[in-house]
């Protein structure tokens, strides 16, 4: 049972392989992983996610139409339940590490500048800007990344943190929303 279930995890793993852009070598998703959007999605050499991975390139939805891009770089980790969603770009770089149960999400259902009379799930999908996380940047648990953010390379996030504004290279941000709390040396 145990070699049955192994190979079907590794058919799988090729099955979404198959559905993507670009995808290097030594990539691996573990079980549950729900990808939407392949051919816009590019992914680097030795990306590892475990359970529930959950990406989204979004190039329609309703009645509109998006043009997407998600770039992951080498040696990428994502740990349990990862959300990335996109309409517009979301670019990870070299080295990230990112922990479970994380957002990264560039777009939101509708305008926040006014008020609405239709339902969020009936209105356009809309971003304020694209997500570019730096190299070897530690996400920690319960993070969210909202969109229009840059993360500086080598920084760190504290755990449930909420990133609305670009966090410098070098630092250790945390709090919601996410501030820095200290350089690094």
């Amino acid at each position: 049972m145990r070699i049955f279930k192994s190979l079907k995890l590794l058919i799988e793993n090729e099955i979404l392989k198959k559905k993507m852009k670009q995808v290097g070598k030594n990539v691996f998703f573990n079980k549950g992983a729900y990808i939407i959007g392949g051919k816009n999605i590019e992914i680097g050499d030795g990306f590892c996610a475990f359970s529930n991975l959950r990406i989204e390139a979004i190039s329609k939805y309703l009645n509109y139409s998006y043009n997407p891009s998600i770039k992951i770089g080498n040696n990428v980790s994502c740990g349990n339940d990862c959300h990335i969603g996109c309409i517009n770009q979301v670019i990870i770089s070299d080295g990230v590490l990112l922990g479970s149960h994380i957002l990264i999400n560039d777009h939101s259902h509708g305008q926040t500048e006014y008020i609405s009379n239709q339902r969020p799930i009936d209105r356009e999908l809309v971003s304020k800007g694209p997500i570019h996380i730096g190299k070897n940047v530690w996400i920690c648990d319960g993070v969210c990344v909202l969109p229009g953010v840059t993360i500086g390379e080598n920084s760190i996030i504290g755990a449930n943190a909420v990133v609305t504004k670009d966090i410098p290279e070098n630092c250790v941000a945390a709090g919601n929303p996410a501030k820095v709390v200290r350089y690094l040396k």
